[in-house]
């Protein structure tokens, strides 16, 4: 049963999974560390998940490294120049553990782009991640997208492929029918750091409350 979490230990439990493994170094015993410098050639692209020719989603393609038989880690940290200065709007991460030859692929949620209205140029900051392999840069900027060049889709491309947002909310309506907890009117729905933020309103005049959903079914909420 999930219980009520305070403002930051929300933020803690919403971002630990990512930066786990984009941040913190290698801790296996014996594994030593190679920092490398790659000049990475990914680009951005257009994504139309759901379909209707309209885009909903910033990709991102990069080549991995020659074939490895570990599991390589791939992370992305977008950023939007906001006031003259790049400032982090987004985070993901993936792995593969297939890497001769393999194309990795980052997505970004376009509806969160044209709910914060950021547009383009974006740059992202790439972290390769694996047993003696650390490789970090800039992996490109992108063109001048405008946010409005996206739509907030129903699909959305997640690590665990793609879900369905109208999907999602079915799911947390049961959660909080079986764990006794009230939800208001929905207001705003979010996909960003790798998993959905659900804002409702308050019932009878009380608290809203803020659901937060990981495509792994972890579910946590907090007052707001």
């Amino acid at each position: 049963m999930a219980k009520k979490n305070s403002g930051f230990y929300l933020l803690f439990l919403c971002t630990i999974p990512i930066l786990l493994v984009c941040a913190l170094p290698l801790s296996a015993q014996g594994e030593t560390r190679s920092d490398a410098v790659l000049t990475f050639s990914g680009h951005f692209t257009l994504v139309d998940a759901d379909g209707n020719g309209i885009p909903d989603h910033l990709g991102y393609l990069l080549q991995l490294p020659a074939s490895r038989p570990d599991v390589v880690w791939v992370c992305g940290e977008l950023q939007a120049l906001i006031d003259q200065q790049w400032r982090t709007i987004d985070y993901t991460a993936r792995s593969f553990a297939k890497t001769g030859g393999a194309e990795a692929a980052l997505y970004f949620y376009g509806g969160e782009l044209r709910r914060l209205r950021v547009s383009g140029p974006f740059r992202i900051i790439v972290e390769l991640r694996g047993v003696n392999l650390y490789a970090a840069g800039v992996g490109g900027v992108s063109t001048a997208y405008h946010y409005d060049q996206f739509e907030a889709a129903d699909t959305v491309l997640t690590n665990q492929g793609p879900f369905s947002t109208a999907q999602i909310q079915k799911v947390i309506a049961t959660w909080a029918q079986e764990n006794g907890i009230q939800l208001g009117p929905l207001q705003t729905v979010t996909f960003t750091f790798d998993r959905w933020r659900f804002d409702y309103a308050g019932v009878s005049g009380g608290s809203g409350k803020r659901v937060w959903y990981a495509p792994t079914g972890e579910i946590n909420w907090t007052v707001h």
